[in-house]
């Protein structure tokens, strides 16, 4: 059997164990893996729709790219939709760029895939899952979290297909050569590693097969994790339908905390929102704790978790005592431990993106806390403190953000709120020694 007809023989399986049955849609930027993707499903004889988002965001080579997309289409008489997302003009208050056009691509593969039997392809691959694998295990994950790209996911309703992940992208290549096909679209941004996911791909990965000889054990690991994933998501799905009150909570397993809250919170909202790291730990130190008397606090994504002697409530709005939206204080021996964690997000010492303060200045011990009434701080290049709610005013972060925020404090000093703004403390001048100290918000 020749390559490529071994290659449309897997997709023919996958088509026959998923029964495909409704509208086809398929996410095409001009990549050689959605270009791939996009020949191997037509040639397996589904009527394909092509979609291609346009962002707004790499002017004249994203517009080449949509026009590309749909000659490519219109000379293999295959339909074609262009979304225009407008990225930059469409973001939310407090939203990454990353974030917003996460949302706004769901928001229209909602839209368009919203029939019975709907579904969307999209052409993530073998290499895609590695590389997703260790951004994710750097980041923490579970195994639920490093395996997030399955061969099939329902998002918001959509049902989302990847028949790739077993293949590797050279492999597309080289499927796409024998079509006749040589002049797929290349990303320039791709080549950047300064960018994580290009730098693992770039630099990490090849590194790490020189090393191990191969990928083979990194892809064995992700396979295994897989069947972990699956079973532990079955025996959340399990505890899930056995939920009566909080005693029933309590008897969770750690394992399977976070997944069942998962399940809980789509079930009430119909959102498929992964909670927070912070949150799961919260409401595993809650129920432990639960006297009787009622206690709401904060999730990361601004609902507000109510647990009573009836049970748990998720509910809009910030909680109504400003004590329980307060998130865990942390001592930092920054010294002995430089990366720590916080209410989903990575602090540490270094970094290329961070703030640099005077080494002398720096207790031994740094404080990482939340927003409190009454808070001031001398900003950068003034003299005089200000109240911290003014400066989230000035800086227009939401009120339902602020509590979220990490503040770091050098005792009783608070020196920096990453991605706000930072104090006169610790100013750095000609040949003192200096730390860095950097903060990530780690994705859901």
């Amino acid at each position: 059997m020749s390559f490529e007809n071994s290659l449309l023989h897997l997709v023919h399986d996958f088509l026959q164990r998923k029964d495909v049955h409704g509208r086809v849609f398929v996410g095409f930027s001009g990549g050689a893996d959605s270009t791939a993707l996009l020949l191997l499903l037509s040639q397996a004889g589904l009527e394909v729709t092509a979609v291609h988002f346009q962002h707004g965001l790499r002017g004249a080579a994203a517009e080449a790219d949509a026009v590309w997309c749909e000659q490519f289409c219109l000379a293999r008489n295959i339909r074609f939709l262009r979304e225009n997302l407008a990225v930059p003009s469409n973001r939310l208050r407090g939203e990454s760029v990353e974030e917003a056009a996460r949302r706004l691509r769901l928001e229209a593969w909602r839209r368009l895939a919203n029939a019975d039997g709907d579904v969307v392809f999209l052409a993530h691959h073998a290499d895609d899952a590695l590389e997703d694998l260790l951004l994710r295990l750097a980041r923490g994950g579970n195994c639920t979290g490093l395996t997030g790209l399955r061969d099939e996911r329902f998002i918001d309703g959509v049902r989302f297909l990847r028949p790739l992940l077993d293949i590797r992208k050279e492999q597309l290549e080289d499927f796409l050569r024998s079509q006749g096909v040589t002049d797929w679209r290349l990303d320039a941004t791709n080549d950047d590693s300064a960018y994580r996911r290009n730098a693992v791909r770039n630099e990490l990965l090849p590194l790490m097969r020189r090393i191990f000889d191969g990928d083979g054990g990194l892809r064995q690991s992700l396979r295994v994790l897989r069947q972990d994933a699956d079973y532990l998501e079955t025996q959340a799905e399990d505890a899930f339908k056995r939920l009566t009150d909080l005693a029933s909570w309590r008897n969770i397993p750690s394992a399977l905390l976070p997944r069942v809250l998962r399940i809980w919170i789509q079930s009430k909202t119909g959102k498929d929102d992964l909670p927070a790291r912070t949150t799961v730990e919260r409401l595993a130190v809650e129920l432990q704790r639960f006297s009787g008397h009622p206690v709401e606090f904060m999730t990361e994504s601004g609902w507000r978790l109510r647990l009573t002697r009836g049970g748990m409530e998720l509910l809009q709005g910030e909680a109504k005592e400003s004590s329980e939206t307060e998130r865990p204080v942390v001592e930092w021996r920054w010294r002995e431990q430089p990366v720590i964690h916080w209410n989903g997000y990575v602090l540490r010492i270094g970094g290329e993106n961070g703030e640099r303060f005077a080494a002398k200045s720096l207790p031994d011990v740094l404080t990482v806390r939340s927003w409190r009434a009454g808070d001031r701080m001398i900003p950068f290049g003034q003299t005089k403190a200000k109240k911290l709610q003014d400066i989230f005013s000035d800086a227009k972060i939401p009120r339902e953000k602020r509590h979220r925020l990490p503040l770091v404090c050098a005792d009783d000093t608070i020196i920096w709120v990453p991605g706000v703004r930072r104090a006169e403390f610790g100013r750095v001048t000609q040949g003192e020694d200096a730390v860095v100290i950097s903060c990530e918000k780690l994705e859901a």
